[in-house]
């Protein structure tokens, strides 16, 4: 899997501040759990890797240094977000299908002004996370790739890909119209 030297934490830092914007807390705790995560997975250089699989439970800081590491976005549907407000992560090598989830446990913060940088450069790993080795089976649907099927939803007519359809009184419908849609219709 070493197909070239895994890249420094200062260079994956300067990498997540750069697309995030700044740097806090959750930036280089997300840093330090995707090169760990890589780590326990024995993947070295995950932009060139195309078997990884990474799922989020937040959708904070933490996830864009996560991506940014790992190489993984949604449109290659090698990000899955899972939002339960959770500072963790599962890697997924799908070619080997060994897992690791990596949560913080950390229970010390910077204060209000100190360098978050220089605060976790002197916490060990273990002290930050809980990593544990886990068990996933991942659907044919949702791996990456074109999509596997295609529905039309029988009441919006808009397609569905991948199994994301419910079947709610016999009709084929889109979870919008089977559910409570995150958004309103203006008045025509």
């Amino acid at each position: 899997m070493g197909l070239a030297a895994m890249r420094s934490f200062e260079e994956d830092l300067q990498s997540a501040i750069a697309y995030h914007g700044h740097v806090c807390s959750g930036v280089v705790l997300g840093v330090r759990m995707a090169r760990l995560g890589l780590k326990k997975l024995g993947i070295e250089e995950p932009h060139c890797y195309r078997d990884l699989i990474v799922y989020l439970e937040v959708d904070r800081c933490l996830s864009d240094a996560v991506q940014t590491v790992s190489g993984c976005t949604l449109g290659k549907r090698r990000l899955k977000l899972l939002d339960y407000g959770k500072l963790a992560a599962t890697f997924v090598d799908i070619s080997t299908n060994k897992a690791v989830r990596l949560a913080v446990v950390a229970e010390d913060l910077p204060q209000e002004g100190e360098d978050p940088v220089a605060f976790w450069q002197g916490v060990a790993d273990e002290d930050i996370f809980k990593v544990e080795n886990v068990l996933l089976e991942i659907r044919p649907e949702d791996l990456p790739g074109k999509p596997l099927r295609r529905v039309v939803c029988s009441s919006c007519g808009e397609a569905v890909l991948d199994g994301r359809e419910l079947i709610k009184n016999g009709e084929t419908l889109c979870f919008s119209c089977a559910n409570t849609p995150y958004y309103r219709m203006m008045p025509k």
